[in-house]
């Protein structure tokens, strides 16, 4: 039997299954879909119709939600997949389909609508790990344990910096970092221990203009969501080359490069002051 994800973590990923629907009902190209309102549905480019591919195809999760997920097969070499087309014969089902899919185009049209720049996100919703993979574009997504606060996608050149910005005082030294706010406009960000300028990520970080990278940045003010893990997302940031410092982490014998970043958007004041007050 068929069964839908017991949890999907964004309003675009309900969206997404209208492209399954379509074609059961119409029959044509994943890429060329239309609603009866003729509002087009289509991916912006190879790499987001690839992302789309590996959710509908259960290529997308990795780790035990892989196997959470092993049920949930949309598509199959392009096309419907047979237990989708199966259950979508039973009007029962086909009306709850109908009904997500009309809840999550509200949801988008009243809080996703009005993405970022050219992004798939909108400033100060929160997202998951697992959103910002997806909604970057990622071809596969990453536990939180291999992204460890900001991993670099060559396929996209997206560089997501996530940050816990009130740290346990029991964690490790080699991971205490001292990340902060200065103001509205600028943070103070840490690399991970054992980097130094010359680090590839810290490269990436320093020269992202000029290669072509975007860097995105999730804040959330601590620990606490335990259960959702979500951050803020605050929009893209750009790294001031000429204050960059490499230094020893305290208690340690491993070195680690503070960069100063420009956020290309001020945070908007009530964020501001949750995240940095205490």
């Amino acid at each position: 039997m068929f069964s839908f994800p017991p949890t999907l973590n964004t309003i675009l990923l309900l969206c997404h299954i209208t492209f399954c629907l379509f074609l059961f009902q119409r029959n044509i190209s994943i890429s060329k879909q239309k609603s009866n309102n003729d509002q087009e549905y289509t991916f912006s480019n190879d790499i987001s119709q690839t992302n789309v591919f590996n959710i509908f195809t259960n290529e997308f999760p990795t780790g035990s939600g892989k196997n959470t997920f092993k049920d949930c097969i949309f598509i199959e070499d392009t096309k419907i997949s047979k237990p989708f087309k199966t259950c979508l014969e039973n009007n029962e089902f086909k009306s709850m389909v109908k009904e997500i899919i009309e809840y999550a185009l509200d949801q988008y049209n009243k809080h996703f609508k009005n993405t970022y720049k050219d992004t798939n996100f909108v400033l100060y919703q929160k997202y998951t790990y697992e959103d910002a993979c997806r909604l970057l574009n990622w071809q596969h997504n990453e536990v939180p344990l291999n992204i460890g606060g900001y991993k670099y996608d060559q396929t996209t050149k997206t560089f997501p910096v996530f940050i816990n910005y009130d740290k346990a005082n029991d964690i490790q030294d080699t991971i205490k970092y001292e990340d902060h706010f200065i103001n509205e406009s600028q943070l103070i960000a840490i690399s991970k221990s054992g980097r130094t300028t010359s680090s590839d990520d810290v490269q990436n970080f320093l020269y992202a203009k000029e290669r072509g990278i975007e860097v995105h940045l999730f804040v959330r003010k601590n620990k606490d969501d335990k259960t959702s893990k979500e951050f803020y997302y605050l929009g893209n940031m750009q790294a001031e080359i000429d204050k960059t410092k490499q230094f020893m982490m305290p208690n340690t014998q491993k070195t680690a490069v503070e960069i100063l970043w420009q956020l290309d958007t001020p945070v908007r004041e009530d964020i501001y002051r949750y995240i940095v007050e205490e």
